[in-house]
């Protein structure tokens, strides 16, 4: 078996470090939670830690392109009395596909790893009324009304885990597919990212553009790699607000092939970030490269992670000071 080895990154002036994984039956490192209970039919996901993410305006507009989104989530937490800024839980939204004015708003949103989710539970069944049940995986999980409107009919469920799915009927259904088997590659790109990280995401990116090409932001289709599968990133706030340096983390999967033709673009990007960082200290780049799997972690300013993430079409920071 051979070890993971480092090897100096040349032609970016020694700035760069590469690392080749080469995986020979290496035991993989489990990844966050918010990835595994993610439902298979999700195509871009976004998880925070729940107050620090209710900070960022961003976030909040980026809710409001999908209806009843942004009202879903404030009308859930302030009925059911629970303060986001003392909870050490995550928010993660999950879109299940774009609207195009045509269908309902297909996202779920799940509130999971709060201190005490049985309370929030109970919290639900006082603050909503029952509406029956929803058969997900052979299990028959308790309907609670949110919010009706039109033809859009929001309501909470919570699963066997504790985890809390707020979201329209037809994309609760949703939950019964189940989740990303563990080689899929959104699980193995989640891996590779900080999975303690305060805001994260992943994209299906072929999802995206073999299924969904007529309703996919141009942007994002124009920025997105060519033969990759699925990545996900990561961002940890340091200290010094958005004049200081920040971890952003990027790994990709794909084919063999498909590695092999995103390698340069994720070189590309190093060589870029190795500039960017200037004379600011910090730990040098680096990329992480195996057969099926390519990533990269760097250390950026907050506005160069906002341009980064613009680039995928995910909602930037207005703030990047880290309040555990």
């Amino acid at each position: 078996m051979n070890l993971p080895r480092r090897i100096p990154g040349a032609t970016l002036g020694g700035a760069m470090v590469l690392v080749v994984a080469l995986a020979c039956g290496r035991q993989r490192s489990a990844g966050p939670d918010w990835v595994a209970s993610a439902p298979a039919g999700s195509v871009m996901a976004l998880s925070g830690q729940a107050g620090w993410l209710l900070e960022q305006r961003s976030f909040q507009t980026y809710l409001a392109k999908f209806p009843y989104a942004d009202q879903t989530l404030d009308l859930f937490l302030k009925k059911a009395r629970i303060n986001p800024h003392q909870e050490s839980g995550r928010i993660n939204f999950y879109v299940m596909g774009f609207p195009d004015g045509k269908t309902p708003p297909d996202f779920l949103i799940q509130l999971g790893g709060f201190k005490d989710q049985r309370a929030v539970q109970m919290a639900i069944a006082e603050a909503f009324p029952a509406e029956g049940s929803l058969p997900v995986r052979k299990k028959e999980l308790p309907i609670y009304v949110i919010l009706d409107i039109n033809q859009y009919h929001i309501r909470a469920v919570a699963d066997p885990a504790g985890r809390i799915w707020l979201g329209e009927l037809r994309s609760l259904a949703k939950l019964d597919a189940g989740t990303f088997p563990p080689r899929h590659p959104v699980p193995n790109a989640a891996e590779w990212v900080n999975a303690g990280a305060p805001f994260q995401g992943f994209i299906r990116t072929q999802a995206l553009l073999d299924g969904l090409s007529g309703n996919v932001p141009p942007e994002l289709a124009r920025n997105l790699p060519q033969g990759i599968e699925a990545l996900a990133w990561s961002v940890t706030p340091g200290e010094g607000g958005k004049n200081g340096l920040h971890r952003f983390e990027l790994a990709i999967t794909g084919s063999p092939e498909g590695i092999v033709q995103v390698a340069p673009w994720v070189q590309r990007f190093m060589a870029a970030a190795s500039s960017l960082q200037g004379g600011q200290a910090g730990q040098a780049p680096e990329i992480l490269q195996e057969r099926k799997r390519i990533g990269l972690r760097c250390q950026l300013t907050g506005e160069q992670i906002n341009q980064a993430l613009a680039k995928l079409s995910q909602p930037g920071l207005s703030s990047l000071v880290h309040r555990p």
